[in-house]
């Protein structure tokens, strides 16, 4: 008697879906521990985190689960967001499968011991508690005990504050111990890039991956999967004597599945390339365009990338110019989950701002405006934040971003530096530099324009001066300190910009930026141009440090404010 292992689609019972191969094998192996690296567009935390973590929800229902973040912010404003949509692809509805950040209702399950608070966590029908956690606090987390952690962006995650959290996996065997999920970890990020200042530690983990034990486990988990065929073709047939066979065999083979999968860890690494049925050619041929040759290697190949550190424009860059404790965590922590997309983040939640001294900006204009906010304090240049508009918005639009996220800052003055010829479109009708100005000042805000008459500075000057800032090659010159997570646009254009050599008539050479990256379609631009890179080169490119760096000593003169 032939076997059927293939079901009929028209059934009313049965509903397609769309999954790329790797997603498959994800799902089907379903390892204790999964370390995936994914480029662009793979269904990392919609697909992949969403359907493994309700999987590990039906699996060990009652269990305590927790999901680290490097912030809050993050977490709240973009990764929880991409779990829940990814749930409610998949079936799940708000107030009859989850809820967050409220007691659960008393019908459902409990979680096998008792909770302390629902404030930014997420709660399940089978009584399962996800706690949401953040690293720039691991202290706080080491001391809970839970079943399985979940974690997204890997690459940004620090090693060293993650291995606090990682005892917290304990407890309870008896209860979950039945689980291959018990004390398993579910991870992705795409490719880590050190030179960029990631964390490359989910690299380290393919050295617990057994290649063999995985396509054991597969294959048991494909003859499985045809017993369920059959089942389901028999019930379709209404062949219910050998759909009772079947169930038996069904039985024998999830036990070899479930012991093949123990302990097991799966390490996989893919490019966009897997979901290629679905993307389409013309996706990739853009978005090559618009990242480039290096940017699209990692985020879309899954390469390391090869940019050398002698190839970035600003070499002296690196993870010790970038922090990660910006936020005051009382700032975010009465807001629930369910506002996490919409709340307004303000000055008030800046962990290292003096509300009572002044503020600094730096602007680029053009059809992107940038602006880099930041306050000299001693001998530090803190960069606190960005700002920026793409077209249609202009002027008034970045003032009122300014101002309103400011709004609650004691000390209104700021000075502003700028490229000069924010001061030439004057000869066309639009002075940018003084337009923006007087929208601040419209605000109760002293605006003092610190560039008027200042001499062009040179790619090859600012190269010069900006690394040595960066290298504290002088030790009267400033510390650079950049908010890693409230300047991501800016971090990203001083990482991926590039030098280039040019040579004049006579055979010199001199070093310039390349700024192929500014006409990348304008959606892209705050991430992947040089646009940010030049409004912070204006902010740090002073005359002072000017003369530091070529022995002169500087006498205070040369800037002159203009407050009119």
């Amino acid at each position: 008697m032939s076997r059927k292992t293939h079901v009929n689609l028209d059934d009313k019972e049965v509903k397609q879906e769309f999954a790329s191969l790797i997603k498959q094998v994800i799902d089907l192996i379903a390892p204790k521990d999964l370390f995936f690296i994914g480029g662009r567009a793979t269904g990392k935390t919609t697909d992949i985190i969403a359907e493994r973590s309700q999987m590990i929800i039906h699996d060990m229902p009652r269990s305590m689960q927790i999901l680290v973040s490097d912030t809050y912010v993050n977490a709240m404003k973009n990764i929880v967001p991409s779990i829940i949509l990814g749930w409610e692809n998949k079936g799940w509805k708000r107030g009859v499968h989850f809820v967050t950040d409220i007691r659960p209702p008393l019908k459902w399950k409990t979680p096998y011991k008792p909770v302390e608070t629902y404030r930014h966590s997420i709660s399940t029908w089978n009584g399962v508690y996800i706690n949401l956690g953040s690293l720039d606090q691991p202290s706080g987390l080491a001391g809970g005990s839970y079943q399985h952690m979940y974690g997204d962006e890997a690459r940004i995650l620090k090693f060293d504050k993650l291995k606090k959290v990682n005892p917290a996996l304990r407890g309870d065997y008896p209860l979950f111990g039945h689980s291959v999920f018990y004390c398993g970890r579910t991870f992705t990020t795409d490719i880590p890039n050190i030179a960029d200042g990631d964390d490359d530690w989910i690299l380290q983990q393919e050295q617990y991956y057994d290649p063999k034990k995985a396509e054991l486990a597969l294959q048991t988990a494909l003859v499985l999967n045809e017993i369920r065929t059959e089942i389901i073709c028999a019930y379709q047939d209404g062949d219910y004597k050998k759909m009772n066979s079947l169930k038996k065999n069904l039985v024998r083979w999830t036990e070899r599945w479930v012991r093949s999968r123990k302990d097991l860890t799966f390490f996989y690494m893919v490019s966009s390339f897997v979901n290629v049925g679905i993307l389409s050619e013309s996706y990739f041929k853009t978005t090559y365009e618009a990242l480039g040759i290096e940017e699209f290697k990692s985020s879309v190949l899954s390469l390391k990338s090869s940019v050398k550190k002698g190839e970035k424009f600003y070499h002296q860059l690196g993870d010790v110019h970038f922090y990660s404790d910006g936020i005051l965590p009382s700032f975010y922590e009465g807001i629930p989950l369910t506002d996490a997309e919409d709340f307004e983040l303000t000055s008030i939640a800046l962990r290292h701002i003096n509300h009572e001294d002044k503020l600094e900006c730096g602007f680029d204009f053009g059809d992107m405006i940038s602006m880099p906010v930041a306050q000299e304090q001693g001998n530090k240049i803190r960069v606190l934040t960005e700002f920026w508009t793409l077209p249609p918005e202009s002027s008034r639009e970045i003032a009122m971003k300014f101002t309103r996220f400011f709004r609650h800052h004691k000390r209104k003055v700021l000075d502003m530096y700028y490229d000069r010829s924010g001061n030439q479109y004057q000869n066309i009708g639009r002075d940018w530099v003084t337009e923006i100005a007087n929208f601040i000042r419209e605000e109760g805000w002293v605006v003092n324009l610190m560039n008027r008459n200042q001499a062009t500075i040179l790619q090859s000057e600012e190269y010069t001066l900006v690394n040595n800032i960066l290298g504290r090659v002088y030790k009267d010159l400033p510390e650079v300190l950049i908010d890693r997570f409230l300047c991501k646009n800016l971090k990203s254009s001083l990482e991926l910009t590039k030098t280039i050599i040019k040579v004049d008539k006579k055979g010199s050479k001199t070093i310039h930026k390349d700024k192929s990256s500014e006409k990348l379609p304008m959606h892209m631009r705050p991430m992947y141009s040089t646009n940010f890179s030049d409004s912070f080169k204006y902010l740090i490119c002073r005359r002072k440090y000017q003369l530091i760096v070529t022995g002169r000593k500087y006498l205070g003169a040369g800037e002159d404010p203009s407050s009119h």
